[in-house]
């Protein structure tokens, strides 16, 4: 059982629990579900890098029989003197959504002294507004409106788990060796800067995207403010909730084409220097230039590593850090190039696969595989061999 209490209100105030961050992923490039087992075995190996504030994990595949719903999967408080928090969500959902089907997820008893209740709907909007964003409104409605009621995930086919404690009781206490899913992602500690709480743990998720994050986004206080001009609610008290939304707003909102989108996102929230800029082809400065002038706001300072698993448009994980590299980040690729792995630390990758096809992205460069394979490796120049698709 964690020393630490296992805290799931949100903290009325903010305080630093300095420390390092375990982050990792693993893609099954050909869409082949992955156990659980194998995914604790890679978390767990970098213990240096927790304090037992903190860990989760996102899973991409988990929900065959309803992987046409949005599963939104939800943390649930009581508060004194109220209905049930269940029930707030559950008659708020009703008047926007049908409800197929909702559920309390099994966990492992006897982990931790405490812990809040984890539930689950499967849904889809009732009218014909666009259903993405539909789904995200009603997650900022609920983090942001519904008192002791916070948003997990509310993508397809996908969930977020996550909570209070070390990696090895997150696993445990939410049975991730029952799972299986073609891609997660998977952190271990805390947000520097906030106490540890249930709903403040990573992974950050909105419909399909999830995100991990290793290191500090100094911007925080510019990028909540974009996002609110955007439409997006910051309501968890870290700093890596705004990746997620600046990530779902340049890939999903923006109207960039698709093939090129990933690309653009990460050159926004990790923009070349000017230097470099001034040194490109005249097609390639046009474009950086404008990307980084229209998302001037977007642009996240401070050292940082990210690893985004996505299904939008189709199955990807990008790994991506910032423009000095303050934070670590390796990638690989399995011997018979099936699987694609992200990670902190190469012990981890090499915990379960000890491939010997393994690179550092450089950086504020982007490193994306997707269902079929590798699509950068994050060591090219920007834009290449896509520079006809820019227009």
């Amino acid at each position: 059982m964690s020393i630490f209490k296992s805290h799931f209100t949100r903290p009325r105030i903010l305080m630093r629990n300095p420390s390092a961050c375990g982050i990792s992923g693993v893609l099954n490039m050909d869409g082949e579900l992955i156990s659980g087992r194998k995914i604790k075995e890679i978390i767990t190996v970098m213990t240096e890098r927790e304090n037992g504030l903190g860990a989760g994990f996102a899973v991409y595949g988990a929900f065959p029989k309803y992987k046409d719903d949005y599963c939104l999967q939800l943390i649930l408080e009581d508060t004194p003197d109220s209905d049930p928090a269940k029930e707030r969500v559950e008659e708020f959902l009703k008047e926007h959504v049908e409800i197929s089907k909702d559920e309390r997820v099994q966990v492992r008893q006897g982990i931790f002294r405490e812990h809040p209740t984890i539930w689950r709907f499967f849904i889809n909007p009732k009218d014909g507004q666009n259903p993405d964003d539909v789904i995200k409104d009603i997650a900022m409605y609920i983090n942001d409106r519904i008192d002791g009621a916070f948003c997990l995930s509310c993508g397809k086919d996908m969930a977020v788990f996550k909570g209070n404690g070390w990696s090895h009781e997150i696993a445990d206490f939410y049975e991730i060796e029952k799972l299986k899913g073609y891609m997660w992602s998977f952190h271990s500690r805390f947000p520097t800067n906030t106490p540890g709480w249930w709903g403040g743990a990573h992974p950050f998720s909105i419909l399909g995207h999830a995100i991990i994050h290793n290191g500090e986004i100094t911007s925080y206080g510019t990028n909540v403010n974009y996002l609110k001009e955007l439409g997006y609610v910051c309501k968890l008290l870290t700093d890596t909730e705004v990746v997620a939304y600046l990530f779902d707003f340049l890939v999903r909102k923006s109207g960039y084409p698709k093939e090129i989108a990933y690309e653009i996102a990460a050159m926004a929230l990790s923009p070349p220097y000017w230097r470099e800029i001034e040194r490109m082809p005249p097609e390639i400065r046009k474009w950086a230039t404008a990307i980084r002038i229209t998302h001037r706001k977007a642009m996240a300072n401070g050292p940082f590593s990210v690893i985004i698993t996505t299904d939008y448009p189709k199955p990807t994980m990008i790994g991506h850090s910032d423009r000095k590299k303050l934070r670590p980040l390796i990638a690989a690729v399995s011997e018979d190039e099936k699987t694609f792995y992200l990670s902190s630390e190469l012990n981890a990758i090499h915990a379960v696969d000890d491939t010997r096809n393994f690179w550092q992205p450089d950086p504020g460069k982007a490193a994306i595989a997707t269902i079929g394979g590798v699509i950068k490796k994050g060591t090219e120049k920007p834009f290449e061999n896509i520079s006809e698709k820019l227009g």
